[in-house]
């Protein structure tokens, strides 16, 4: 390439996720050329948690220690994160690597993915707010359970989040910072948008970028048509995110492959990487970046992998 592949294919993305506008060299987009995402199918509106009983929530309780973060949230700016490669445990080919890929920072909370994990930091969320990854709750079988296994552990790309201290305008801050980092999420709220009254308010939020069950991808299809991820799958009302907030966590889901892989971290579509270079696989072999799913092979490396800042790897 005559150009460094992270501006260009940097530019491409951002400017496909309406994240940048004329000013950075991308076509004007009106409101008849944004993405429409299609409405949920019948099986997936089947796979949506229930909104009459839920048991992965029966136990949830708030923190018992005080929170004195709740100015962390008076804005909605989240810092920019990027998706490390994992080793997928339940992966045939990942396990027969055995390269390993280890998470930006230590997990905030066991059960979470290491992504996940990195996007909440990012987002300003403390571990004292997590309230769940994999179900605390005794009768949890569904939402919360387990999705898989990454680096050695598994996790659950549900994770849910305590409002408490929070006022409403922090919530939405909040579920501002969440969908900039990748996740879809909403502020379940007893009695409005189809949360029982009888239930706990907290965030309920989920990873796009993991391998995950299916009523999990049907709650980020459901998020992504702007409804509340629950079976009744009516429009969700609390909060109403910006178009480059939703663009953010579809990008996501599309390197996942709609929540089937873990396979797709924050390489650029096109670009050239060894193993283990924002990308999962083999260090002496080189890998396209396909920007959804596992990449592909190019070759492997007789003499090894170099890694180039700036520019596509090679073999040397």
């Amino acid at each position: 390439m005559t150009m460094t592949r992270k501006m260009t294919h940097l530019l491409v993305a951002l400017c496909a996720a309406a994240l940048l506008g004329p000013i950075a060299g991308c076509a004007a987009q009106s409101d008849g050329d944004r993405i429409e995402d299609p409405q949920l199918t019948g099986d997936e509106l089947a796979a949506l948690p229930s909104d009459v009983a839920d048991p992965d929530h029966v136990d949830l309780v708030d923190p018992s220690t005080p929170l004195d973060d709740a100015a962390t949230f008076d804005d909605d700016v989240a810092d920019e994160v990027v998706d490390a490669p994992v080793t997928d445990d339940d992966d045939a080919l990942d396990a027969a690597t055995g390269f390993q890929i280890t998470a930006h920072a230590a997990l905030l909370r066991s059960g979470l993915h290491p992504r996940a994990s990195d996007a909440l930091r990012a987002a300003g969320v403390t571990a004292d707010r997590i309230t769940q990854t994999i179900g605390n709750a005794a009768a949890s079988a569904g939402t919360h359970a387990a999705d898989g296994s990454v680096n050695g552990h598994a996790y659950s790309a549900a994770t849910d989040i305590s409002v408490r201290g929070l006022s409403d305008t922090q919530i939405k801050n909040l579920l501002a910072r969440l969908a900039k980092v990748g996740f879809a999420a909403w502020f379940r709220f007893p009695g409005h948008d189809g949360w029982p009254a009888s239930e706990v308010r907290h965030i309920h939020a989920v990873y796009a970028n993991a391998k995950m069950k299916s009523s999990l991808r049907s709650q980020v299809r459901s998020w992504l048509v702007h409804r509340n991820g629950l079976v009744s799958n009516t429009t969700y009302r609390f909060y109403t995110w910006s178009a480059a907030n939703v663009a953010i966590v579809r990008h996501k889901f599309a390197q996942s492959a709609s929540g089937t892989t873990n396979g797709g971290s924050s390489c650029f579509v096109g670009g050239q990487y060894c193993g283990g270079d924002k990308i999962s696989g083999d260090k002496n072999t080189l890998y396209r970046c396909t920007g959804s799913g596992a990449p592909a092979k190019i070759r492997t490396c007789a003499n090894g992998c170099a890694v180039h800042a700036g520019t596509d790897d090679a073999c040397r």
